[in-house]
């Protein structure tokens, strides 16, 4: 089985997108398509807990990201930084969808998962270190998700 990364899964959804909508009329200045609803914003501070810290290297991965409570597993909005980078404030919106039809803003409730891939790859591996919250009511502004435990065998 061949996994994408994150970052071709965005490429290949943003070709689809373009493609797609380059025949549908320009947006009025009145849309609001491009606007995300205030509670699908959530601004998540991540950081990793010094227990995993040497186990993580500078350059390795770090994907933060939201899903449903309920329902499907895929992302509903995802952010990539490197652990270099940690710790780092992300905002999560619609803006950061990987699908029109499935935004933070559709969400009564979300999952905040932030990971270390060892691999590169957006699917968790053993080996990988995350953090994840308990579901969040939409309308929460901000929460914090400190990257804490090592992922068991896939």
């Amino acid at each position: 089985m061949t996994y994408l990364g994150i970052s071709a899964v965005i490429s290949s959804i943003a070709v689809f997108q373009t493609t797609s909508m380059a025949a549908e009329k320009p947006a009025t200045s009145k849309s609001t398509a491009h606007k995300p609803a205030a509670s699908g914003s959530l601004k998540v501070a991540v950081s990793l807990s010094p227990e995993v810290a040497s186990k993580a290297k500078p350059d390795d991965v770090v994907f933060i990201f939201a899903r449903a409570a309920q329902g499907p597993r895929m992302p509903l909005a995802v952010a990539r930084k490197l652990v270099k980078d940690l710790p780092v404030t992300v905002t999560l919106d619609d803006s950061l969808s990987m699908t029109p039809e499935m935004k933070m803003s559709n969400a009564a409730e979300v999952i905040v998962v932030a990971r270390v891939s060892k691999s590169g790859l957006a699917t968790a591996q053993a080996g990988d270190l995350e953090g994840i919250s308990e579901p969040i009511k939409a309308g929460t502004k901000a929460i914090t998700l400190s990257i804490s435990k090592v992922v068991e065998g896939q």
